[in-house]
């Protein structure tokens, strides 16, 4: 006889799999790629649950002029994420793409590249400019997973989206809605354009502090001042002295007292707040001669400090601040938004002589300004006021100035001819849409709509570039007067569907001007193109009208979409852009939100907290992270992010996010290889008939799937991560691996014992694949390509599972287990640790449940019916505790309580002989050393 041991391994039933335990994504997921493209998935998924209830995303088109960054990435997932779940709900859910394609950018770069060359040449190549990048990005964005209607996508350049935002406009001009008048407006000279106000970034800038000298009418002082026979003069002040050519007013604070100082020799007012600072500003004393109410010196002027023959009011007005400077303020109608509102209202003319460049026009007084840049003009005119003396004080000062978001450099303020969408009453009913009607995905983002709104009466519309759709409108060449109408717009709007913008810029006026149009103005009937274009953010905010609704006034683009769109989910700097574009032409089109729910998520930012940037060099690409973490795991790592916050990226935040996957993929490994000789159609154990441990897993297994569900619904992604992590680590590798690790590997192969371990591990396997698939979209794929037999679809065109039929389970019994579970493996804990006891099947435990534990009628009754269904309590709680022996004791001398109150017990070595096959140690061995159980599952072999 040989002393060699005997090997028993091919007698155990061990797990194996051809699932790798590492991915292998840069291979994987391309494959799946090309996968899904010949499966036909993208327009498969689009068609999957027609004829059910929709779930309508609104994608919000993205600029298409570079490669994707990680913002367009994480904002794409968590669309990909939140449609795949609703389709796994059983929705019919088509998702369109979208791209922006006109706008400012993308000219300037085509400008650059071809200088000199013609508005049609500019036009053709931005076209072909933004298309490289439109298919470029939609294979960036193919790469993370995201299924959506690829071959299909709105593209706002298409003519047929090009004729929708023209039969917009024509819309808004039948609702009486667009004016085009002179105003103050924001203005980049860099871009020579007007900014909407969402365009517009404040960042703090170095200016000149001028206090400066307004002469008071000499007729005027004598009658408020008969005893000074010296000039009086207001002391205003301003940090923009190019603007002071352009003055036309001073202002003052209504119902204030004003002083009259004595500085140096000089007269000067100010208000009585600001005195003592004027005094201390200028180092001297105060000293007051006078003081006299703003009403009084309402009824004043004031001598130009260097424009001659120009003499301007004095106005009181609410508007002017008490903080700061000496209650003087320079007014200059057109060149300040304030300041416009104030010349309206007092009749000021509004004189703007600067051109689109930042040049002084031929208007301009002094005439020697003319044609000079403004940012020069700063200099000119503190020289001339030194000349004039006319300057009190100079400093500077370092404060917060509006800036272009495109060209970063500073604005200015012109007035000039716009088209305006006049916001007067569509904005009272916006917000009441926002208080009302729209959910918000957090509820935080309600606000920050609404202050947007607050604050905004009217949208100017038009921009001096090309490249974007038209504002079909004839101007008089003589008075500049704007004819339009419904009629001649909609007949713009059917040939630029059939010819694209280019039809507006290659139309002469004769063939398209009414033939009895003429001026009412000057009656004359010389008329040009307008060449002013939409704003881009009109090109997207219609899209709710060109890609939602199904009866618009020409051609339907909506392809299974309708309106309103359950949801919206964007940046929450879309509060003042897309949201609200989105909404206002939406309220007067379509009278109602385009949108039921609005959903934010924050900017991605470093560890630092700071928005990433290319000029902070703290930018990471996608492909950086995938690189790390794989697409799944750039895909985990989105829903890892609260929404109502930024999406930080970090080295600890990537490496959570790595273990997290790692748990969950080995989760389902660990499944997988225990399923490998199980087939669910024939070997599937009836779920009433499932061991007590594998029912209650499958009852946590429901838990999970209803909470989950329910997070998929709210977008509450970053639960659905924290649930997935701890149901895998907890429920799963802590617990339940543990306990049916004995019966799965050591009892016969088609035993009861074992099926219904694998008839649960298989419902835990299936319902976690297509819980996970939304999110590990390549993962999940793979999953359920291992344990689906005979596979027919993919799994982004399949349901969630069902709950699974089992019997509920009394959680009060099972936290009470899972108590006693703890408090024994803590009592076998330092026999581990003095070696006593190497691992916990070398342990025997006695146990001795007192009637005084908490809850025990309730486990004395689990343990009675453990005994009808013919289940040993010893091996229940042998496997339960994962040691060899228990011994359940009716008295408990001898033995210690544990840490749990009213479970008394003793741990020792067991007794016996290691059994060499399942490692318990048993007192009934036979000649091979083997246990019953397993003595009869080898020698029937």
């Amino acid at each position: 006889m040989s002393d060699q041991p005997v090997n028993f391994k091919d007698t155990l039933n061990l797990p194996s799999t051809d699932f790798p335990i590492r991915p292998t994504a840069t291979t994987d997921d391309l494959r799946l790629l090309e996968r899904w493209q010949q499966e036909k998935l993208y327009s498969s998924a689009m068609q999957a649950h027609e004829g059910k209830e929709k779930f309508i995303l609104h994608d919000g088109p993205p600029y298409a002029n570079g490669h994707i960054h990680l913002g367009h990435a994480y904002n794409k997932i968590l669309k990909d994420i939140i449609t795949k779940a609703y389709r796994m709900m059983g929705y019919h859910v088509p998702i369109i793409p979208g791209w922006d394609c006109h706008g400012l950018p993308i000219e300037h770069k085509v400008s650059e590249q071809n200088p000199g060359a013609t508005p049609q040449e500019i036009t053709r190549k931005c076209r072909a400019y933004a298309q490289e990048w439109v298919d470029v990005q939609r294979e960036e964005f193919k790469k993370l997973g995201v299924v959506m209607d690829w071959d299909n996508p709105y593209i706002t350049m298409a003519p047929d989206y090009e004729a929708k935002i023209v039969e917009a406009f024509a819309l808004l001009v039948k609702n009486n809605v667009i004016e085009r008048k002179n105003k103050t407006i924001a203005w980049c000279p860099s871009c020579a354009t007007v900014l909407a106000s969402a365009e517009i970034e404040y960042h703090d800038r170095k200016d000149p502090s001028l206090y400066v000298l307004f002469e008071m009418d000499t007729n005027d002082a004598k009658k408020l001042f008969p005893t000074i026979d010296k000039p009086i003069y207001f002391a205003i002040w301003t940090t923009t002295p190019w603007t002071l050519p352009l003055n036309r007013a001073i202002l003052i604070k209504s119902n204030t007292q004003y002083d009259l100082l004595e500085v140096n020799g000089t007269y000067v007012i100010a208000g009585a707040s600001r005195s003592e600072a004027l005094a201390h500003l200028l180092k001297t004393e105060k000293k007051v001669v006078a003081t006299i109410s703003a009403e009084k010196l309402a009824q004043t002027h004031a001598y130009h400090p260097f424009v001659d023959n120009l003499t301007v009011p004095v106005i009181a007005d609410e508007s002017v601040g008490l903080d700061e400077g000496t209650a003087c303020v320079h007014c200059a109608p057109g060149c300040g938004p304030l300041d416009y509102e104030v010349g309206v209202k007092n009749n000021l003319e509004i004189y703007s002589p600067v051109d689109p460049w930042g040049k002084y026009s031929r208007d301009i007084a002094p005439h020697e300004l003319q044609g000079m840049p403004v940012s020069d003009g700063q200099i000119w005119v503190i020289k001339k006021l030194v000349e004039k003396n006319k300057l009190l004080h100079k400093a500077s000062i370092t404060h917060s100035y509006p800036h272009c978001w495109r060209c970063k450099h500073g604005l200015i303020f012109r007035a000039t001819r716009q088209w305006f969408f006049n916001l007067q009453h569509v904005k009272e009913r916006a917000l009441e849409a926002v208080d009302t009607t729209i959910n918000f995905l957090p509820e935080q983002g309600r606000s920050f709509l609404r202050a947007t709104l607050e604050s905004r009466w009217e949208w100017c519309l038009s921009r001096q570039r090309s490249w974007g759709a038209p504002i079909p409108a004839l101007l008089c060449m003589h008075c500049d007067y704007a004819f339009t109408s419904f009629e001649f717009i909609m007949n713009v709007a059917h040939n630029i569907q059939k010819q694209g913008i280019e039809y507006w810029e290659n139309v002469p006026v004769q063939e398209i001007m009414p033939p009895t149009l003429t001026c009412p103005n000057c009656t004359s009937s010389d008329f040009k193109k307008e060449t002013d274009i939409l704003d881009v953010w009109f090109d997207s905010g219609i899209s709710h009208f060109a890609v939602l609704n199904p009866a618009p006034l020409t051609l339907s683009l909506s392809r299974g979409q309708s309106f309103p769109a359950d949801m919206y989910l964007e940046g929450i700097d879309q509060h003042r852009g897309w949201f609200q574009s989105s909404l206002l032409t939406a309220l007067v089109i379509e009278k109602q939100a385009p949108m039921k729910t609005i959903m934010t998520h924050g900017f991605t930012v470093d560890e630092k907290g700071q928005k990433m940037s290319k000029s902070l060099g703290n930018v990471i690409a996608p492909d950086d992270i995938i690189k790390k973490l794989g697409t799944d795991g750039l895909r985990l790592w989105v829903a890892s992010i609260g929404h109502d916050g930024d999406a930080v990226v970090s080295e600890t935040l990537l490496k959570n996010v790595s273990e997290v996957y790692r748990k969950i993929r080995n989760t389902c490994r660990v499944l997988l290889m225990n399923l490998y000789d199980y087939d669910h159609t024939q070997n599937a154990v009836p779920l009433e008939k499932l061991h007590p441990v594998d029912q209650y897993a499958l009852h946590i297994l429901n838990q999970l799937h209803t909470t989950i569900i329910q997070d998929y619904k709210q977008g509450n992604f970053t639960a659905i991560f924290h649930a997935l992590a701890d149901y895998c680590t907890t429920h799963v590798s802590a617990l339940y691996v543990e306990v049916t690790k004995d019966r799965l590997y050591c009892d016969a192969a088609d035993s009861h014992e074992r099926r219904s371990v694998q008839t649960a591990m298989w419902y835990m396997l299936d319902t976690m694949t297509r819980l996970t698939a939304p999110i590990l979209s390549f993962t999940a794929e793979l999953i359920s390509d291992q344990y689906q037999k005979n596979k027919q679809q993919s799994i982004h065109l399949q349901k969630f599972s069902e709950q699974v039929p089992v019997s509920q389970q009394d959680s009060i019994l099972w936290d009470m287990l899972l108590e006693i579970r703890s408090a024994v493996l803590k009592a076998i804990e330092p026999y581990r640790a003095e070696g006593v006891i190497k691992q916990s099947l070398e342990a025997q435990v006695t146990v001795y449940l007192d009637p005084a534990l908490k809850n025990y009628a309730v486990l004395e009754k689990f343990l009675d019916s453990l005994k009808k269904q013919g289940y040993s309590l010893a091996n229940f709680l042998e496997d339960l505790f994962v040691v060899s022996q228990v011994t359940v004791t009716s008295s408990r001398n001898s033995l210690a309580e544990s840490s749990l109150k009213g479970l008394y017990l003793r741990v020792e070595h067991a007794a016996g002989t290691k059994c060499p096959r399942c490692w318990k140690w048993s007192t009934k061995v036979d000649s091979q050393g083997l246990e019953p159980r397993c003595a009869q599952i080898v020698n029937k072999k």
